[in-house]
């Protein structure tokens, strides 16, 4: 069990009593998912709650890793579609600004996203594994063409960390998704899981980017991107951990009510010994994941390792507890509805997201 400090614990009171009167109340009404899900992000905001790690002179609220990666978590334990919004916002455009950007860009793009309560997202994927979109100069423009796909909140997103190639280096813009011609976003793909999120593709079809919105350096896109995934594979591992830890409970207080043979499931000491392994598991999951926030926070070297490790233990654990979980609940598990049925859905995708569990490993393995 990781040992926070008393700050930590307050953050964690906090945020599990928001849960409780406003995202689980909601959850249990009739509802649209998806636009409840920007409800909620949008109070969230107003709380700072986009900029975690991003200092309160541009609107954020200054936390520490491991505060952030608590609040992830913990909201991912309700939600996970929002958790994963959230995590986008912050790490995938957000804190890379904070990280890397020029004075100007940071008044203007975190300034604008976090006190104006804008989405910002990161646009990294194509069609194929190797980057097409290009972009070329045109006087104090770039203009760029391409197609980037599964991108999270595209049709909502005001701003878009893009990635080009120029000269065939690798380069990242800000993007104003809104305000830039020759940007058209895709249909929304229906998604096994996470599915109160959207993901769209986006058209780049001669959008005019100024120059001044290129972040860090021409050529410099791949230090961008792993700044990024730094810390997003470590939110990876804290969303991936809040969906265990939920689905471990349902099965917990399922056992006690489910009547086999006369005697609760509970009550079988096979399932006694397999929940206990479960519980052993979690436990070594939460300290890994802050143990690796700690790492990131005290500005370690080789953190890239760390939340690789992170990623790659923590995401496949909590995948295995997700279906032993289902399993208790027999063929009830497998109907829409029952939020174990779900928590399996959202978890599948978590062994994908910010690099599959082989490139995970292959990232370890540059270490050895």
């Amino acid at each position: 069990m990781y040992l926070f400090n008393d700050f930590q614990n307050e953050i964690k009171e906090s945020i599990d009593d928001f849960i409780l009167n406003v995202i689980e109340k909601q959850n249990s009404n009739d509802i649209n998912k998806k636009t409840f899900l920007y409800e909620v992000l949008e109070q969230l905001g107003s709380l700072g709650y986009k900029g975690l790690m991003v200092s309160e002179e541009f609107g954020g609220v200054g936390l520490d890793a491991v505060s952030a990666l608590l609040i992830i978590s913990r909201i991912a334990y309700s939600d996970p579609s929002l958790a994963h919004v959230l995590e986008t916002i912050n790490f995938g455009f957000c804190y890379p600004i904070y990280l890397l950007g020029t004075q100007e860009q940071k008044e203007l793009f975190l300034s604008n996203t976090l006190r104006e309560n804008y989405i910002g997202t990161l646009a990294v994927n194509e069609p194929e594994k190797e980057i097409k979109t290009i972009a070329h100069k045109d006087g104090d423009y770039y203009i760029l063409n391409g197609i980037k796909n599964m991108i999270t909140c595209a049709g909502t997103a005001q701003y878009a960390l893009v990635n080009a190639l120029v000269d065939n280096n690798n380069t990242f813009f800000i993007v104003d998704l809104k305000n830039t011609d020759g940007i058209v976003i895709g249909k929304t793909e229906e998604t096994m899981g996470l599915e109160s999120m959207a993901v769209s593709e986006i058209y780049l079809e001669d959008a005019k980017v100024h120059k001044d919105n290129i972040l860090l350096g021409i050529g410099k896109g791949l230090e961008v991107i792993l700044k990024s995934m730094e810390l997003m594979r470590i939110c990876n591992s804290a969303v991936a951990l809040g969906i265990a830890q939920r689905a471990f409970n349902e099965a917990v207080e399922y056992s006690k009510v489910r009547i086999i043979n006369g005697q609760p499931l509970f009550e079988m000491q096979s399932v006694k010994y397999d929940l206990a392994e479960i519980k052993a598991n979690l436990e070594m999951m939460e300290t890994l994941v802050y143990y690796t926030g700690n790492i990131y926070s005290e500005n370690v070297e080789g953190k890239i390792l760390h939340s690789s490790i992170s990623k790659l233990i923590v995401t496949e654990k909590a995948k295995e507890i997700c279906d032993k979980c289902l399993q208790y609940f027999g063929g009830y598990g497998y109907v829409k509805g029952v939020k174990v049925e779900k928590l399996y859905r959202d978890i599948r995708i978590m062994t994908i997201l910010g690099g599959v569990s082989e490139v995970m490993k292959w990232s370890i393995s540059r270490f050895i």
